[in-house]
This record gives C-alpha cells, structure tokens and sequence, in this order.
C-alpha cells in the first residue's frame, strides 16, 4: 500500500507543477503580445508624426514658391501618405495650413497659422490638434 500512495503523491506533484508552469508561460506569452502591440503603436505614431511634417514642410515650401499655392493634395511619404487640406486666406499674411496623416491607428493633425509668407516666413503657431 506505500508504494501506491508514492505513486499518487509523485503524480500529484507532477500535475500540480505542471499547471503552475503553464499558468507562468502563459502569463509571459500575454504580455509578449501586449507589449507587442504598444511596441506598434508606438512606432505607427512616430511614423504618422514624421508624415505629417514632411507634408507641413513641404506646403511651406510651395506657399513660398507660390502665394496661390491652395493645397488640396495628397502626398506619398514614403510608404505613408498624408493630406494637405485647402489652405485658408489669401496672400502673403495670415494663412492656415491645416495637415493630416494616419499609420495604421494612429492619426496626427497640425494647424499652422501663418503671419507672413515674403520677404520673412513668419509662423505665428503651429499646434497638434485633436480633429479639423
């Protein structure tokens, strides 16, 4: 009779380990994948952030080639693309460049006022916004 109850005893440790073991790894694998996942996050929003200002830059750059320059475009940024949307006023002062750009979930949105244009680029703010 002992040795059917070392068997038991020996059995129930093994299981017993076992179910601790697998409850371990499977807590580990969980967060893996969270950290996995904000790891993504994390470098969709730098990605969407380094968009949206070549795309800010780059309407600057046609405001100040063009004082007609509208906007109104869709821009490739390497694998990315953002939108600059129609450029408000007229002129040399006092115009709003208002961009967006999405990677994956992340979205950015900049509006840039605009004091100046010529002889001196004058930005009077330039904010991350939540919407336009």
């Amino acid at each position: 009779m002992i040795k059917n109850n070392q068997g038991f005893i020996a059995l129930s440790s093994v299981l017993i380990l076992s179910a601790i073991f697998l409850s371990i790894t499977i807590g580990i694998t969980s967060n893996s994948i969270t950290v996995s996942g904000t790891g993504i996050a994390f470098k969709d929003r730098d990605e969407a952030r380094y968009t949206i200002h070549a795309c800010l830059e780059h309407a600057r750059m046609e405001l100040q080639r063009t004082l007609g320059y509208r906007g109104d475009e869709v821009l490739q940024v390497g694998d990315n693309q953002c939108e600059i949307l129609v450029v408000e006023g007229i002129g040399n002062t006092d115009r709003i460049i208002k961009v967006h750009s999405r990677v994956g979930e992340q979205e950015y949105f900049i509006s840039e006022n605009i004091d100046q244009i010529s002889p001196k680029f004058i930005i009077s703010s330039s904010e991350r916004v939540t919407q336009f």
